[in-house]
């Protein structure tokens, strides 16, 4: 028997060009490292969020693609796609 995972609505994809080495990472996450360079990323809303006291707490400040909004994001950066 297959399970099908059905969603009401699709999700955005986001899209992140990582400034240092031009790699594209696509995901319904944020990234936290680049593909390409291993660079770490921030996630969007860091400083408006309460800082993270642990790296658990540091990993739940990366959004679902489904609770950014493009105002959230930077431009020439990122896209929600």
């Amino acid at each position: 028997m297959k399970l099908e995972r059905r969603t009401s609505k699709k999700s955005k994809v986001i899209i992140k060009k990582c400034h240092v080495c031009g790699s594209v990472v696509e995901g319904y996450q944020e990234a936290k490292k680049c593909t390409g360079c291993k660079k770490s990323f921030l996630p969007s809303n860091y400083f408006s969020k309460v800082h993270a006291k642990n790296s658990k707490e540091y990993d739940e400040l990366f959004c679902h693609s489904d609770e950014l909004h493009e105002e959230d994001l930077i431009k020439g950066i990122n896209v929600l796609w």
